[in-house]
C-alpha cells in the first residue's frame, strides 16, 4: 500500500469521516440567481489514507419517499441523491477527485475540483459554478454548491 497506508491525520487533516451538516446550491440562469438550501440533508463524506474518497447524501427526510410508486417517484429520489468515489489528491486549498464510479455517469472519469476550507473539525466545500447539464427551461443554468461537514472520526 506504500506510504500513504501511514497516513495519518497530522499528515493530511482531511483523512477521516466526515457528517453532512448543511448543503445549499446557487443556480445562476439567465440573469437571476436562486439559492436553494437542503431541508435536513443527509450524508457522509469519507477521506481515507490511501487517498481514496467516498460520498453519499440525501435531501431531508420530509422530501424523499420512502417507498416509490410510479417512475416519477424513482425519478425523484434519484434528483435528491448524489454519490461518487475516486481517488483524491490536495492541490492547495483544493480537493481534486479523480472520479471512478458515480450515480451521475457524466463524472465518472472526471476531475471533480472542490475549493475547502478546514477550520477545527468543520470542513467547508465550495464548487466553482457549472452547468446543471439539465434541458428545457434550465439548460443554460449553472450552479454551485457550498457543503458544510462536521468531523465524525
Amino acid at each position: 500500500m506504500g506510504d500513504t497506508a501511514s497516513m495519518s491525520v497530522q499528515e493530511n487533516p482531511l483523512v477521516g469521516v466526515w457528517r453532512l451538516v448543511s448543503s445549499e446550491a446557487t443556480v445562476e440562469d439567465q440573469g437571476k440567481t436562486e439559492v436553494y438550501s437542503t431541508k435536513k440533508p443527509k450524508g457522509y463524506l469519507i477521506l481515507t489514507p490511501w487517498e481514496r474518497m467516498m460520498t453519499v447524501s440525501i435531501g431531508g427526510d420530509g422530501d424523499r419517499k420512502k417507498v416509490p410508486t410510479s417512475e416519477a417517484d424513482l425519478s425523484e429520489l434519484w434528483k435528491s441523491m448524489l454519490a461518487y468515489t475516486g481517488k483524491y489528491r490536495v492541490e492547495g486549498d483544493h480537493l481534486v477527485t479523480v472520479v471512478d464510479v458515480s450515480w451521475y455517469e457524466l463524472w465518472t472519469g472526471t476531475e471533480q475540483r472542490r475549493r475547502f476550507e478546514l477550520e477545527d473539525d468543520t470542513l467547508t466545500i465550495v464548487t466553482k459554478p457549472q452547468p446543471i447539464g439539465g434541458v428545457g427551461l434550465r439548460a443554460n443554468a449553472l450552479v454551485s454548491c457550498k457543503v458544510i461537514w462536521e468531523r465524525e472520526e
